[in-house]
């Protein structure tokens, strides 16, 4: 952290933190932001396997170049969380963004699985958010479950953009100048395979980031790296959030990638109901049949304009579960006797009225004939 009255960049003091984060307030504006951070250590270069000097050397001016151009060409949008600023700073490439109320995906996903229809709300929000990064001629290659926010109402908010930007430049390879994520679009050369290398340090075993193409499926033979590398890691995020983890292993990158390159079809769970079908389709590891952004946002919104209405738990349906019904019974048994004697009361109460009436009747007509007998 900088010396200078503990503030990085002279603005921002530290106030705690924020998942893999930090809180913190900019002392120009009084605005709250959220810090993120990328150690800048001796990086490998994929070109010639030489450790570079810690600092700005080539590739951390690389890294922060591309991470601020990403945050300055992305507009405004209701369903992206903001970058602020990009810099360097005691090793470290820091991002100051927009800090917004709510917790990360991650954090949700502690408490459960969602269901497959708030899943593709969230998944919708999420499509929006790379529409807009898409039109703008780039690919976000960061989309995780600390990524992404769910905000206090209920919405979804992307972040990890310009973070996400400045992992991938630092991983170097031919290509980066190329608006885009990920190792590069040229044919798996052993430039492009050192590149992998280098981003399965730097990125590490989050099954979101590692589509086929990035992988490497076919060696020799390079698929490019798009915005349907996107689309892929829409694709694990929703069964993430439906099953609760990931369709491939976290943790281990070598394992993770020897799954990916694997190539083996993928079969959506059962969890994932009416989103199974899309589900498949973001997972295919052919780029090409994937659908984009637009497409997967078209049909959550057709999913969800179908979807029934939530339904509360009835407190008789634990009755209905194997082992209670048995006591069920017994309650109910034991309850007969007092509702029959109830019916009873209320049929002892039923006569009485009529008799009383009958009774009040009789009187007045005896007491009418006396007055007739009397006057003669």
């Amino acid at each position: 952290m900088s010396a200078r009255a503990g503030l990085l960049a002279g603005r921002y003091l530290v106030t705690g933190r924020r998942g893999a984060g930090l809180e913190a307030r900019d002392e120009r504006s009084g605005a709250p932001v959220l810090l993120e951070e990328l150690p800048l250590p001796e990086v490998v270069s994929p070109y010639d396997q030489l450790a570079a000097p810690a600092g700005l050397d080539e590739a951390s001016g690389r890294a922060l170049a591309h991470a601020a151009f990403v945050a300055e060409t992305v507009p405004d949008h209701p369903r992206l969380c903001q970058a602020f600023q990009v810099f360097a700073e005691d090793g470290r490439l820091w991002v100051a963004g927009e800090l917004v109320p709510g917790q990360s995906l991650a954090e949700l996903l502690r408490a459960g699985p969602l269901s497959p229809y708030r899943a593709a709300e969230l998944g919708h929000d999420l499509a929006a958010a790379l529409s807009a990064v898409h039109r703008m001629g780039l690919v976000h290659g960061n989309v995780t479950p600390m990524s992404v926010t769910v905000c206090e109402d209920g919405t979804a908010l992307l972040g990890g953009l310009a973070l996400g930007a400045a992992q991938e430049a630092l991983c170097g390879g031919p290509g980066l100048e190329e608006a885009g994520a990920g190792v590069s679009t040229a044919l798996w050369n052993p430039a492009r395979v050192r590149a992998r290398d280098a981003r399965a340090v730097i990125v590490g075993a989050v099954p979101e980031r590692w589509a086929p193409e990035q992988a490497g499926v076919v060696e020799g033979a390079g698929l490019p790296v798009g915005t349907a590398a996107d689309s892929w890691a829409l694709g694990v995020l929703l069964h993430r959030a439906v099953t609760g983890e990931p369709p491939f292993p976290e943790g281990d990158a070598a394992a993770l990638i020897a799954a990916v390159r694997g190539g083996a079809a993928y079969s959506a769970p059962r969890a994932a109901g009416p989103l199974a079908p899309l589900l498949a389709r973001l997972l295919d590891a052919d780029p090409l049949r994937r659908p984009d952004a637009v497409q997967v946002r078209a049909e959550l919104r057709e999913l969800l304009v179908r979807a029934p209405e939530p339904l509360e738990v009835l407190p008789t349906a634990a009755a209905l579960l194997p082992g209670q019904r048995d006591e069920r019974a017994r309650v109910v048994r034991r309850e007969q006797p007092v509702h029959h004697a109830a019916k009873r009361r209320r049929g002892s109460g039923a006569l009485l009225g009529p008799l009383l009436v009958g009774g009040i009747v009789a009187v007045v007509v005896l007491v009418l004939l006396l007055a007739a007998l009397t006057s003669r």
